[in-house]
């Protein structure tokens, strides 16, 4: 019988990332896939971009976003992933 994954824990604290300033003034739209662990402590370790659209141009504040996630303490690491959006209309 396989085991049913760990659920993700609750996600407490998700700042939105900075809107890179080259990125506003050219009016360029994208998203970033971030993979990353999180600890049982609740917090973000080993964030690492796994695709982005267009390429490099989010990357670093995407990155900086998620190590600030928070979620709720488990009793083991998780890992996960999540894409972060970035658009104009925000």
């Amino acid at each position: 019988m396989a085991e049913s994954p760990a659920p993700v824990p609750r996600l407490l604290h998700q700042p939105a990332p900075r809107y890179p300033a080259a990125a506003l003034n050219r009016r360029v739209e994208g998203a970033v896939q971030v993979g990353f662990t999180i600890r049982p402590d609740g917090s973000v370790t080993a964030a690492r971009v796994v695709s982005a659209t267009p390429p490099g141009v989010f990357d670093r504040s995407a990155l900086a976003a998620v190590g600030e996630y928070r979620f709720a303490p488990g009793g083991s690491s998780v890992a996960s992933a999540i894409t972060v959006r970035f658009s104009l209309d925000q």
